[in-house]
């Protein structure tokens, strides 16, 4: 007897070879994805919870330019009173343990007092002045950052004060004074 593999008794099913079997789950699937409706739907904005980047940047180069003149102007002074010392045999150390008691001749005063009057590096116009272009190139000209720059400065004051034992000396009140008079005048720029 020969077996017919495309003879069908009336009672059986066809049988597909394997391949047309796949291929015909394939043509079920696409027709049922056919079926389904791709609908648009146009997404909302949400607002970000993460960090997005500022409006405003800082001023970089402005940053740069203040700290090398503080730097210098630094230097400078420091330069001023580590010859007085070496002019009289001490170190910085022999002075702040108050073993020895530092003599300030009149050339070294005249130029400490030039360095602190109007127009010096250390007076208080100028020192006012750096510490506002500061905070307007730290918050990139930001008005909206007022009270944290203002709390900033007040907070290094507030060191400086508790650093000379509770009280400024009247030149550092006098900086302090018209830096927050500078900085209120540029909250109030337009």
């Amino acid at each position: 007897m020969k077996i017919n593999p495309n003879h069908v008794t009336s009672h059986q099913k066809p049988v597909q070879p394997k391949a047309k079997q796949d291929d015909a789950k394939k043509n079920e699937s696409v027709v049922q994805q056919n079926q389904q409706v791709d609908k648009y739907i146009p997404s909302e904005k949400e607002q970000s919870v993460t960090y997005e980047k500022p409006a405003f940047k800082p001023d970089v180069t402005t940053i740069e330019r203040l700290k090398a003149e503080s730097d210098q102007a630094f230097e400078q002074l420091r330069n001023l009173v580590r010859q007085l010392l070496k002019e009289q045999g001490m170190t910085f150390k022999d002075v702040l343990s108050g073993e020895k008691q530092l003599v300030v001749d009149e050339a070294t005063r005249l130029d400490a007092q030039a360095a602190i009057e109007a127009g010096g590096e250390h007076s208080p116009e100028k020192v006012s002045d750096r510490l506002v272009e500061f905070a307007n190139a730290i918050s990139g000209g930001d008005r909206s950052k007022f009270e944290l720059l203002k709390g900033a400065i007040e907070d290094g004051f507030a060191q400086a004060k508790a650093a000379m034992g509770g009280t400024l000396p009247e030149i550092s009140q006098k900086t302090y004074d018209l830096t927050m008079e500078k900085l209120n005048n540029w909250k109030e720029e337009k």
